[in-house]
């Protein structure tokens, strides 16, 4: 009777090498369908995190930094202070499959290795998954996914009355952001001073506005303005000024939308004047059918809706965040995987590990766009309360007749 030897299995070049030949070829096609091709890359940041946590903070830099003096004057010295302060951290996964000793002395090395694909292509969509799963989380409340099984609420740095020690801090999507309460600021101070990230424009996507698209087009355009002018934690101007991208879900009506928008010279055949489309080619775009969510982890933020239509849109500025911490994904540890030899049951596992995180420790580059009027309850993400009301401006021109010609019908 012959018996199949596991621990020769992992040690000798034989048909069996699952632990050599499986994990490398594994390995080569991760590095060609998912880190060449990731859709949270269009979102986050990929930030590598060296420690249990990292504290990234603001400085409210220098108000001014000289002042006329007199002859024999003393140089007048100027400070700056702290900031706001978001810690980040990471959370650890886990998961393994098992190879039982039938399954290997039965099977195939293609048959292990594809399983080995498998289980990583699964474990590859869940994290994109939970990545646009964690945008709901950026909203004010938590949420729990119970596909990772794990509770989500991701705030900003700033804090609600602009006292970096208040603990209290805003969501990522809010329109009333702080600035640092500087001394002698007040309240009323501090409410004249807040900045918003949390638009909708009032337009319907549902063919009964002519006007809808040039409408859509002067709200995008205004927001743009509105996150160049965005102030600094010192109020000063912030500097979100890059290159603008919109992401989207995959939705016919509002795809169709925006790329009709940004391909337009202008939208004179609607307004009767020759206005110049101010958003022509202004912005990339990027759509994924994974802001649609799925029935564990719903994106209403983002999804098609009872409707038929979808109204989220987000406005990223990439170069901003890539420099001040925008959206990431924080990763301790990447993804890996390492076989182990197991008694019960007899076989081989292969354990599978990664600790990473989602975070946005800074709001100023990216916004979210509603299309349409939200009418959700009080307290809940599309309050209607909660955003600040773009009012697009295009009017249609009025016609005027200035001749009539009479024409007499032949007999």
């Amino acid at each position: 009777m012959r018996f199949f030897n596991i621990d020769k299995g992992l040690e000798l070049p034989q048909k069996y090498d699952i632990l050599h030949n499986a994990l490398d070829e594994l390995y080569a096609r991760r590095q060609e369908e998912f880190q060449k091709s990731n859709p949270l890359k269009e979102i986050y940041q990929v930030y590598p995190l060296n420690q249990f946590q990292k504290s990234f903070g603001s400085s409210t830099g220098f108000k001014k930094a000289f002042e006329r003096t007199v002859d024999y004057a003393a140089y007048p010295g100027f400070t700056n202070g702290d900031g706001f302060r978001a810690t980040v951290s990471y959370v650890p996964f886990n998961g393994k499959v098992v190879f039982t000793w039938q399954m290997i002395l039965e099977g195939d090395p293609t048959g292990i290795k594809d399983t080995l694909s498998d289980y990583q292509i699964a474990w590859q969509r869940q994290i994109v998954e939970l990545g646009m799963f964690a945008l709901t989380a950026m909203f004010g409340k938590k949420v729990v996914d119970p596909v990772s099984k794990m509770i989500l609420n991701i705030k900003s740095a700033d804090t609600t009355d602009g006292d970096p020690l208040t603990e209290t801090k805003n969501p990522v999507f809010c329109k009333e952001h702080t600035i640092i309460r500087a001394e002698g600021m007040s309240d009323q101070d501090i409410v004249k001073n807040y900045q918003s990230n949390k638009f909708y424009i009032p337009v319907s996507l549902d063919d009964s506005d002519p006007l809808a698209y040039a409408k859509i087009a002067d709200g995008l355009h205004q927001i743009k303005v509105r996150m160049a002018k965005l102030k600094d934690d010192n109020g000063k101007f912030a500097g979100v000024n890059g290159a603008k991208k919109l992401v989207a879900t995959e939705d016919a009506h509002l795809n169709q939308a925006i790329n009709s928008i940004l391909k337009a010279d202008n939208f004179s055949c609607a307004t009767g004047e020759q206005k110049l489309n101010p958003v022509k080619e202004g912005f990339s775009t990027y759509f994924t059918p994974y802001l649609e969510g799925n029935d564990e982890q719903p994106i209403p933020q983002f999804a098609t809706a009872e409707d038929g239509y979808a109204h989220g849109i987000l406005m990223l500025d990439e170069a901003y965040n890539k420099a001040n911490h925008g959206p990431m994904m924080v990763e301790r540890v990447g993804f890996s995987m390492k076989a182990v030899k197991t008694d019960e049951p007899e076989g081989i596992k292969y354990l599978a590990k990664q600790a990473f995180d989602f975070a946005c420790p800074a709001w100023r580059g990216i916004a979210y766009i509603y299309i349409g009027t939200p009418a959700g309850a009080a307290g809940e993400w599309d309050d209607v309360n909660t955003f600040t009301k773009i009012e697009p401006v295009a009017f249609a021109k009025p016609v005027s007749i200035v001749g009539t010609v009479t024409t007499k019908a032949e007999a």
